[in-house]
């Protein structure tokens, strides 16, 4: 049996519904405040276990053979470190310490590309890059680095088996509460994107993701990090590309690297102050400048990954956008 924890997020929402059309069981743990309605159907059992209660995760935990542990914060603008900590690095802290009351034999973390040092000056980008110490591009990275090294220091101990797994940027459907890139999406879709801000991402789907994170419950070597990557794709092309599959086309600016920089940190004074959240900020402006080609043969050989063409994922995504399911502009827990 599976525990899933972060299952109303993206990356949790394909995951149960791989685990689903297999017939296994899964619990998942949810927040107080989490919306029950995206899970019904797809679980088993639903556990109120939020990450600062490691009783009740140790209880949820119980007789799962396997815990996914996908729940995070993801937050592009600074000064959120506090938060970002209690939630990424203790809430990762606690479900380890869960997994070992409840005698859980394999836990499977969701890290990120961004918790590795992506500063390192060679390239592609492999798993022996190591997890960034205090020197990833923003805070976010910063946190799921400290709790990438917890969890690969538990799977030291002997205690639990403990594998990773670090997605790019994850795009596709079954985004109901509306990350980032489903947002920026769901915007250009809407003619609210006036401009092109330079550089790129690597852009993965989600149940491509899903299904690396399965393999390495199954197979994937304890104590081991997988990058799941997908293609790497200029903000540019990727409005191209969505004009391709929308059919949708909008006039936009081209703006030059310092403008962008200069937008992104306004943009993120204008989120804190107003509490909205902003799509480019000085911090996310920086990451797309980053080289992200990157090397997931290790998750290919051994997991059998593979991603589809982006162009698939896109056209996916629009289409599910595009028959009304609701995009929360305001995304904040996984």
């Amino acid at each position: 049996m599976f525990a899933l924890t972060g299952g109303t997020g993206h990356l949790g929402q394909a995951l149960l519904r791989q685990i689903s059309s297999r017939g296994d069981s899964v619990n998942v743990t949810i927040r107080p405040q989490s919306d029950r309605n995206l899970l019904e159907g797809y679980c088993n059992r639903i556990s109120n276990a939020p990450l600062d209660d490691e009783d009740a995760l140790a209880r949820a935990f119980a007789g799962a053979d396997t815990v996914i542990h996908s729940a995070a914060l993801i937050e592009i603008r600074r000064g959120n470190l506090k938060i970002l900590n209690e939630t990424n690095v203790t809430g990762t802290a606690n479900v380890i310490k869960a997994c070992k009351r409840a005698e859980v034999r394999r836990l499977v973390y969701i890290s990120s590309i961004e918790a590795l040092d992506l500063k390192a000056k060679r390239r592609p980008i492999r798993e022996d890059f190591g997890f960034a110490r205090g020197n990833a591009i923003m805070e976010y990275g910063n946190t799921k680095a400290d709790a990438s090294r917890l969890v690969a220091a538990a799977g030291l101990t002997g205690e639990i088996e403990t594998v990773l797994i670090c997605p790019t940027g994850i795009i596709g459907p079954w985004d109901f509460r509306g990350g980032l890139f489903s947002n920026m999406i769901q915007r250009f879709l809407d003619g609210r994107i006036p401009a092109t801000v330079p550089g790129g991402f690597n852009f993965v789907d989600v149940r491509d993701v899903a299904g690396a994170v399965l393999a390495a419950a199954e197979r994937g070597r304890s104590g081991e990090t997988y990058l799941a990557s997908g293609s790497y794709l200029s903000i540019a092309e990727l409005f191209r590309e969505l004009e391709n599959v929308s059919g949708i086309y909008h006039r936009r600016m081209n703006l030059p690297l310092w403008l962008a920089q200069v937008a992104g940190e306004v943009s993120e004074i204008w989120g804190r102050t107003t509490g909205s959240e902003m799509l480019f900020t000085r911090g996310s402006i920086d990451i797309l400048q980053v080289d992200t080609r990157i090397d997931s043969a290790k998750a290919a050989e051994e997991l059998g990954y593979r991603s589809r063409p982006t162009v698939e994922t896109l056209r996916d995504t629009v289409d599910w956008l595009t028959r009304g399911s609701a995009v929360n502009p305001e995304p904040t827990f996984a």
